[in-house]
């Protein structure tokens, strides 16, 4: 019985209650077989497409062979299904001879099937599975349930399962079943059962105990945050949450739903450049700069520049960030203080420009309407508060200072990103979404959102309300930024300096002689953050001097958030990555590894009694659930 008829029959003989539809339903006729796909109705009267296909094991006698999967001619249906919007199954089972599987450790392929829901835009006439085979050659201990995930394996297939079925006498209908029931592969959509999830999950105080100082911290290090998590936990909320606590009266809007100071922007899956962000010059029409969302929130934030202004980037990674991003995590790198005259003033911090000066002369000033032109503008340029006003179509604001709204900053620099800004993108890490390249995470902060007590949900509503004038105030000065390069942290805290100079490069260098011959080695940026990192939690402290085994305990704080934020994100690999071979016999093989000797030098973090109830993870909790994933299914990362 080949892999098409086993499945077909077992479908038929496991769910008669599944109801076939006609293809002519949809469309009169298709230019795909048709005994190679069926489409059913199933629960809730859902609609899916199954199509079926078989599979084979070659190199049988190498130590790692290939499962093959031959898909061409699944193209046309996934495109069917795409194109009216179906759940898409792609269903295959191993049925050759007990030989040709041999090299299967603990693992019998007869008695699985194997789901591949794949991107089929860029497929060949059959894929290479050899990852799915290291990951179902791992620990399987009677599993019945078994997800690959897109992180699991290079090729272009969003996902693959291991369902176990037992055999054709015993079958496990169940198991089978709530696949169907969980697993969404709806092409290019989000999940049908995304709603309830989000419902079922929703945990808007997720980040326990200190989770407005880790945030205050990170984003006073570097104002570009990754706050990541499964969906419903609370993410988007947490970044209204922190503009309400800070938004001054003069900005606040009357029924009390969106703050002035916080723009949530939703990223979108077909974004690969930065007009969507940044705008573009047309010169269709009348022409002119196509103003965003975003640029406009920028100029807004100039005029207010002791409030801090959140912009949040709502499933950041649904498109390619290092694309529609790019400008973006550059400018980040060109931050410092600029020099007034023969000094520096250390209260202001610049950037490269954004978008150029020269769109922003292309509106005279002394006009009714903005008026675009090629050349210099012969009248006095307008000012950044003029500017602002025409964006928002305001006739008057009185709420922005005197000196602020004089400036022309606008029309001579160009619009550069505002100190007082902090960009923080949700990111969920799913089957939906796309990796980050490490540049991205070099660039950022990353605080993970998972885990929490369901019950937490309840008054919630509380934290997205408008707080009193005096209460705002000490909101707004906790995210004011003050140092970009480690010098400067070095300088404020001269005392300190011989020691910070000593011990944290010292803490750096022995993660990197654990992570040595692998690519995530740090360099001199994690260095300076966490150099600033340390100048901010000093801050924190007051004016006081700090005793010697006060600032062991800060730099050890520091070592682990940075662990948590900066590097242990960007760690992901099989077995053979994290592998240390003998000094003595470089072919045989240690039982430890390089994550394990990671954790030897993770900085051990104590919490008082009253912690230890709501403590948050530390960086050695995290790398032992690395340890653990990498033990269980040979391979490893930082995301779950």
């Amino acid at each position: 019985m080949d892999s098409i008829t086993r499945i077909k029959d077992y479908i038929r003989n496991n769910f008669p209650e599944w109801e076939k539809v006609d293809f002519s339903a949809y469309e009169e006729s298709v230019d795909f077989r048709t005994d190679y796909s069926d489409l059913y109705r199933i629960y809730d009267d859902e609609i899916v497409l199954i199509s079926y296909t078989n599979i084979s094991i070659t190199g049988s006698d190498r130590q790692k062979p290939q499962l093959r999967v031959f898909l061409d001619e699944y193209k046309k249906p996934f495109y069917f299904a795409k194109k009216h919007q179906l759940r898409f199954y792609l269903f295959s089972i191993f049925t050759k001879e007990d030989s040709m599987a041999r090299g299967l450790d603990n693992f019998n392929p007869k008695e699985y099937i194997i789901s591949i829901e794949t991107n089929l835009d860029k497929e060949d006439s059959r894929r290479d599975l050899r990852s799915i085979y290291d990951y179902a050659n791992a620990k399987i201990n009677g599993r019945k349930f078994l997800k690959c995930s897109r992180s699991n394996y290079k090729a272009d297939i969003n996902q693959a399962s291991f369902i176990y079925i037992g055999n054709i006498d015993s079958p496990e209908k169940e198991t089978f079943e709530n696949f169907i029931n969980i697993f969404d592969s709806r092409p290019y959509l989000n999940s049908i059962n995304e709603v309830q999830s989000q419902i079922e999950d929703f945990r808007p105080k997720q980040i326990e105990g200190n989770s407005h100082y880790l945030i205050r911290i990170a984003l006073c290090a570097k104002p570009f945050m990754l706050l990541a998590g499964i969906s419903g936990t609370g993410k988007s909320r947490l970044v209204r949450e922190l503009a309400f606590k800070t938004c001054p009266e003069c900005l606040q809007d009357k029924d009390g739903t969106t703050p002035g100071n916080y723009c949530m922007i939703e990223v979108k899956p077909n974004w690969h450049d930065s007009t969507e962000l940044l705008g573009y010059y047309s010169r269709l029409g009348k022409g002119g700069y196509q103003w965003t969302k975003f640029v406009k929130f920028l100029v807004k934030a100039k005029m207010f520049p002791d409030v801090p202004f959140f912009v949040c980037l709502d499933e950041m990674n649904l498109a390619p960030v290092e694309q529609y991003f790019a400008e973006i995590l550059s400018i980040l790198e060109t931050r410092k203080h600029p020099k007034v005259g023969e000094n520096v003033d250390m209260k202001v911090i610049k950037t490269g420009a954004i978008v150029d000066a020269q769109y922003f002369r292309m509106f005279k000033a002394d006009e009714e309407d903005f008026v675009p032109h090629t050349g210099e503008p012969e009248e006095k340029h307008m000012t950044d508060k003029d500017i602002y006003l025409k964006l928002y179509e305001i006739e008057k604001e009185d709420s922005i200072d005197e000196e602020v709204g004089r400036r022309c900053d606008l029309t001579t620099e160009g619009l550069t990103l505002p100190d007082n800004v902090l960009i923080i993108g949700t990111v969920n890490m799913d089957d939906t979404t796309r990796q980050f390249s490490r540049k991205v995470i070099d660039r950022a902060m990353t605080i993970e959102m998972n885990g929490g007590k369901l019950a937490e949900m309840y008054g919630g509503s509380k934290d997205l309300e408008y707080l009193k004038s005096e209460d705002q105030e000490k909101w707004q000065s906790a995210f004011k930024q003050k140092y970009v390069t480690a010098d400067e942290v070095l300088k404020k805290f001269h005392q300190y300096a011989e020691t910070l100079t000593e011990k944290l490069p010292q803490r750096l260098e022995a993660i990197n002689e654990a992570l040595k011959g692998t690519p995530f080695e740090v360099s001199y940026r994690v260095l300076n953050e966490l150099t600033i990192m340390v100048g901010v939690m000093l801050d924190a402290k007051g004016d006081g001097e700090v005793t010697e085994e006060e600032l062991d305990s800060i730099i050890n704080q520091a070592v682990d958030n940075i662990l948590l934020m900066k590097i242990l994100p960007r760690i992901e690999g099989d077995r053979e990555m994290f592998a240390i071979k003998d000094e003595t016999d470089k072919r045989k093989i240690l039982d430890e590894t390089k994550l394990d000797r990671l954790l030897k030098v993770a900085p051990e973090i104590v919490f008082s009694d009253e912690e230890k109830e709501k403590r948050r993870q530390t960086s050695r909790d995290k790398i032992k659930e690395m340890i653990d994933r990498l033990d269980s299914q040979e391979f490893t990362r930082f995301w779950p």
